[in-house]
């Protein structure tokens, strides 16, 4: 190696390992935005159970799993995991509000908006058709979740189909872990 090129290489060395700390000091510093009705989703991190009467998952054991994802921006929700009926969701903040997306068995995804909340519960509902190729086609279109206690929930899942409001689809369910 000659010389000049051994300077620069120290020089790139100096002039840039304190702004790599800059930026770790940065990251590790700044947390990310929240809300109260995010932090109520990430509550449910853990491995819950129950009962559905009516719909695709009825009389039988559900399972559900939420985790946290993407350095505790989303909450990653995956109905009966492992199985042909997986269907995956996952809430974030968009723009400060709770918004949710869920990958559904009727292979489209719409999106949800929170339309409401208190401290026991959730609602959110669809507007437009961002996720669905036309309002006439089948989809889950609101969500409702009511907080028992912090280990007994209920979900209520309400489809679509030809452009109607099904009967509410709920989940009762219990927190394994």
């Amino acid at each position: 190696m000659n010389f000049r090129k051994g300077m620069w290489m120290i020089l790139a060395a100096l002039l840039l390992t304190p702004m790599a700390a800059m930026a770790d000091k940065d990251m590790a510093a700044s947390k990310p935005a929240t809300t109260p009705e995010f932090e109520k989703m990430k509550s449910l991190v853990g491995n819950w159970t129950g009962q559905c009467k009516s719909g695709c998952m009825a009389e039988k054991n559900l399972q559900v799993n939420y985790k946290l994802t993407a350095g505790g921006t989303a909450v990653l929700e995956t109905l009966a995991p492992g199985t042909p009926m997986e269907m995956t969701t996952v809430y974030h903040l968009e723009k400060g509000k709770l918004v949710m997306t869920h990958y559904c068995t009727m292979g489209n995804c719409p999106k949800m908006t929170l339309k409401k909340s208190s401290d026991n519960e959730l609602d959110f509902e669809m507007k437009g058709k961002d996720g669905i190729s036309s309002l006439k086609e089948a989809h889950m279109h609101a969500l409702d979740i009511i907080w028992k206690d912090p280990n007994h929930i209920s979900a209520s899942w309400i489809s679509y189909t030809n452009g109607k409001a099904n009967p509410a689809d709920p989940f009762i369910l219990t927190r394994k872990n």
